[in-house]
């Protein structure tokens, strides 16, 4: 099966997340990175869990999910360790008209998490449509190495400067090429360097 791949808009919109063990904590850290209303279903969490609870960042129901627990949430990931209440977690959430994913059982799932280069608004995401987990990290690991740190000011740079062009040029074929010669342009590759030295005057110039 083909798949689309997408970028979802989390902000505002209810994502639940059923298990509280090392799985579940993977997916809850990447859901966190955009989603503001997250809920947790678990007897027992881990210790990072419970602290993203005790911060703000999620809520946790402390008790066994249990039917009718999915209604009114966008986003559903089931990540517990019994294949059978994955799979009730999956039904619920599709009746409930949730998009649902549980975790590594391909059959019950409406999408599948991608490993993800994070460089603030400058993200890759990698997918192998389930086929071979493994081989997205690794291509995960060597994307990380070409785009380093520096492509999170990069980006917000480019944003800046697209903003600029849009209110100084007309729409056209010369705003176009100018837009175009900024993002094939490259960082300056000491920029992080010159952040961590708390060099506040640092700018990006493109090459």
């Amino acid at each position: 099966m083909a798949l689309y791949p997408i970028f979802l808009k989390l902000e505002d919109r209810k994502v639940l997340v059923v298990g509280g063990g090392a799985v579940a904590e993977q997916k809850i850290e990447g859901v966190l990175r955009s989603a503001t209303d997250v809920t947790v279903i678990a007897p027992e969490v881990t210790a990072r869990i419970r602290e993203w609870a005790q911060r703000g960042r999620l809520k946790h129901i402390a008790q066994q999910f249990s039917s009718g627990m999915a209604q009114g949430y966008f986003l559903v990931i089931a990540a517990t360790d019994s294949e059978e209440l994955n799979h009730a977690v999956y039904a619920e959430a599709r009746a409930a008209g949730a998009l649902c994913n549980a975790v590594d059982d391909m059959p019950y799932c409406d999408f599948y998490a991608p490993a993800v280069v994070h460089r603030g608004q400058f993200q890759i995401a990698i997918s192998t449509g389930g086929s071979s987990p493994s081989l997205a990290q690794t291509v995960r690991k060597n994307l990380e190495r070409q785009y380093g740190p520096e492509y999170e000011t990069w980006t917000a740079w480019l944003g800046r400067m697209r903003s600029a062009l849009r209110s100084a040029l007309p729409a056209g074929q010369r705003r176009k090429e100018l837009l175009q010669l900024l993002a094939a342009s490259q960082p300056e590759k000491t920029l992080t360097n010159r952040h961590k030295e708390g060099d506040s005057d640092a700018t990006i110039t493109p090459r």
